[in-house]
């Protein structure tokens, strides 16, 4: 078990008859990744009993919170909401449409702490790349970005949250406002940030491929 927070979220439409289920499996296999853990359910206009679900759920488990858009707007809105409020280390983002699987959640866990950094220890930092090395060396890595971008989004997926500027890009740090409950940010790491009043929805292809790219 690694000490890094995680957050898994899940856009849902219309979804009440498997929520819970869902929510359960997450719960149990994230609490064996990180003991720093939370599910976010976006309620994406559902017109059925999906928030009041959502609502009963997060009120049973505290690691549950729920944001409800009361007008269908899909993925791309579901990641720019998660991408300026979820402040945790990892974000793992279902795409509202398959059929859930939460054994991908560790799969994408285990790999990302793969890729993660280790401080270096009574060791000097190795020197850069530069020139041509350094396009050499990153072919692998463009290879396999251009790969996830051209795949159809599917299942679960990396998801990076935006730098702390630009999620304050529009409305400033200064303009933050007191929400619900169930709209406060997860896992906010800095004093300070507060909660701050929902954000324009970005334009879907780029959000689609930010998504798919993992930035």
């Amino acid at each position: 078990m690694f000490n890094k927070s995680l957050t898994v979220v899940l856009p849902v439409h219309n979804g009440e008859t498997r929520l819970r289920k869902n929510v359960s499996d997450i719960l149990e296999l994230a609490s064996e990744l990180t003991p720093d853990f939370g599910v976010l359910i976006i309620d994406d206009g559902s017109n059925d009993d999906t928030y009041e679900l959502a609502e009963e759920l997060a009120a049973h488990y505290p690691q549950v919170r729920v944001h409800h858009q009361r007008q269908r707007q899909g993925l791309g809105s579901a990641i720019d909401y998660t991408q300026r409020r979820v402040r945790t280390d990892a974000i793992i983002l279902h795409d509202g449409v398959t059929p859930i699987d939460a054994s991908e959640i560790r799969g994408l866990w285990q790999r990302w702490i793969a890729q993660s950094p280790a401080p270096a220890q009574g060791m000097s930092e190795a020197a850069p790349l530069s020139g041509a090395m350094a396009e050499l060396a990153n072919l692998p890595a463009i290879h396999a970005a251009m790969e996830r971008a051209h795949k159809r989004v599917l299942g679960f997926q990396m998801l990076t949250p935006l730098p702390f500027d630009e999620a304050f890009a529009e409305y400033g740090a200064a303009e933050a406002t007191n929400t619900p409950r169930n709209e406060n940010p997860l896992h906010q790491r800095k004093a300070g940030i507060g909660e701050i009043p929902a954000m324009p929805r970005p334009k879907f292809l780029t959000a689609i491929t930010n998504f798919a790219l993992g930035e």
